[in-house]
C-alpha cells in the first residue's frame, strides 16, 4: 500500500511538472505574426510611436517586419503596457524610441524582450529647451521638449539615425536602406515646401493649444504658441492658468483651440463655451496615418483655422 501510495504521489508531481511545462511554453510563445516574420529572415523592429514605425517602415522597406508599440487612440505621456503586449515584443532586434520622458514605459517591455536593443532616434537633433511656464512642476528633470519630430527637418534627421541602426544590424542590406532613405527624404523636402505653402496665407500666427506638442512646428514655420491649456496631460490647469489663457485669448484674438484625439475633452469643454472657441483637432501621433500624411493633415488644420 505504501509502495501504491508513493508511486501516486510521483505521478501526481510529474503531471503537475508537466502543466506548469506547457503554460511556461505557451506565455512565451510568439504570436504566428511573430514566427511568420522570423521564418521569412526579416528583421523584427519595433517602435514607441507611430511616426517613428512609420519612418522605419520606408527605410526598412521589405526587409523588415514593423510594431508599433503605443496603440491607436493612446497618449504616449500615459501609456502603460499591458502583458500581453509585453509578451507580443519577444524576438525584436531594435526599439526605437523618442527618450527625454516621453516613452519611459519602453524600458519594462525591453527588459522582458530577449535580446532587444533600444536606441533613442534624437542623435543629432537640437532639442528645444521647455520654457519655465511649460513644465511640469512634478518633472523637475524635464527640461526639453520631447516633441522634436513634428517638423520634417527633425524628421530627416531621425530617419538618418534609423538607417544607420538598420545598416549595422543588418549589413547585408545596407545599400538598400540608403536608397530608401535618399527617396524618403526627397519626400521630406516636399512636405516641408507643402507646409510652409498652407501657411503661406494665414492671417493669424497665434495658437493656444491644449497639450503643449508643438513648439518644435511653430519655432519652424513661424506660428506663435500664446497659451497651452495641459501643461502635463490629464492634468486640469489650476485657477490661475484658466484666467491667464482668457487673457491671452482675448488679448491676441484667438477664435480656435487646437486639440489632440489622444486627450479627453472633459475640462476643457467648459474654457472653450466660455470664451465660444472652436475646437480643431491636430494629431501628434498619426492615428492611423503615416508620418507624412499625418504633417499633412496638421498643416492643413492650422492652415483652414488660422485663415
Amino acid at each position: 500500500m505504501k509502495k501504491n501510495s508513493w508511486l501516486i504521489g510521483l505521478a501526481a508531481v510529474v503531471v503537475l511538472i508537466a502543466a506548469y511545462l506547457i503554460i511556461i511554453n505557451f506565455a512565451h510563445k510568439p504570436n504566428d505574426l511573430s514566427q511568420a516574420t522570423a521564418e521569412t529572415g526579416k528583421l523584427r523592429i519595433a517602435a514607441s510611436i507611430n511616426p517613428i514605425a512609420d519612418m522605419a517602415a520606408q527605410i526598412g522597406g521589405q526587409f523588415v517586419k514593423v510594431d508599433v508599440i503605443l496603440p491607436p487612440g493612446a497618449s504616449p505621456h500615459t501609456f502603460e503596457p499591458t502583458p500581453q503586449q509585453i509578451r507580443n515584443m519577444q524576438g525584436v532586434a531594435l526599439v526605437f524610441a523618442i527618450g527625454h520622458g516621453l516613452d519611459d514605459w519602453i524600458q519594462p517591455i525591453v527588459d522582458n524582450a530577449s535580446g532587444a536593443t533600444v536606441l533613442a532616434v534624437d542623435k543629432d537633433i537640437k532639442m528645444r529647451e521647455l520654457p519655465l511656464n511649460q513644465r511640469d512642476e512634478d518633472e523637475p528633470d524635464q527640461t526639453v521638449d520631447p516633441h522634436y519630430w513634428l517638423t520634417p527637418a527633425n524628421a530627416k534627421t531621425i530617419s538618418q539615425n534609423i538607417t544607420d541602426a538598420l545598416s549595422q544590424a543588418d549589413p547585408a542590406h545596407k545599400d538598400a536602406y540608403a536608397s530608401n532613405l535618399a527617396s524618403y527624404q526627397k519626400q521630406l523636402d516636399d512636405l516641408d515646401a507643402y507646409i510652409k505653402n498652407k501657411l503661406s496665407g494665414i492671417t493669424s500666427r497665434e495658437m493656444i493649444t491644449h497639450h503643449n506638442a508643438w513648439g518644435y512646428f511653430a519655432d519652424a514655420y513661424g506660428l506663435q504658441i500664446v497659451g497651452t491649456f495641459e501643461i502635463s496631460p490629464g492634468r486640469e490647469p489650476t485657477p490661475q492658468q484658466i484666467a491667464d489663457l482668457h487673457s491671452k485669448a482675448k488679448e491676441f484674438n484667438v477664435k480656435t483651440i487646437f486639440s489632440e484625439p489622444q486627450l479627453s475633452d472633459a475640462s476643457l469643454r467648459p474654457f472653450v463655451q466660455d470664451l465660444s472657441l472652436n475646437v480643431k483637432i491636430l494629431d501628434p501621433v498619426g492615428t492611423n496615418m503615416g508620418y507624412i500624411d499625418m504633417m499633412r493633415y496638421n498643416a492643413d488644420t492650422i492652415s483652414k483655422a488660422l485663415r
